[in-house]
């Protein structure tokens, strides 16, 4: 027999799994120190190759003045300039990021309760119907 309520729920889930809730299913697979990691240290690649695209640049943008003084350019303020602006961009970065990502993480498991709470009374139904499978089972054979 058909039970229409374990239906409305199967396809309420169906729909959550696919639409609604789709990236937070795929993101609540993860531990909540990999799911941060992961994404802090995508953060600080990406920040790196486009630091490396615009101080390369900005080479470009000053090629003649950068050929002219070859030899009177400082290189080691210039390279101590380079790298304390990366640095403090990598910190501040990693700061904000830990934090927005940890954020994210909670939210989306906060938002799964609901998905959850659909799954545990669709799985009460099968418990339900295995129960009754088994009360008839113990029926015919007399046990």
């Amino acid at each position: 027999m058909v039970n229409e309520e374990k239906i409305r729920i199967m396809t309420q889930i169906a729909l959550d799994e696919t639409k609604r809730y789709k990236s937070e299913i795929e993101e609540s697979g993860y531990y909540k120190s990999d799911y941060i990691r992961a994404h802090v240290i995508s953060v600080v690649w990406n920040l790196t190759i486009s630091y490396v695209l615009i101080l390369f640049l900005v080479a470009l943008y000053h090629a003649d003045y950068i050929f002219v003084n070859v030899a009177r350019l400082e290189y080691g303020k210039l390279g101590f300039a380079v790298l304390g602006i990366y640095a403090g961009i990598v910190i501040l970065s990693l700061f904000f990021s830990y934090f927005h990502f940890k954020r994210k993480y909670i939210k989306s498991l906060s938002a799964l309760k609901d998905y959850y709470t659909k799954l545990k009374k669709l799985d009460d139904f099968y418990m339900q119907d295995q129960n009754k499978e088994e009360a008839v089972d113990d029926t015919i054979t007399g046990v």
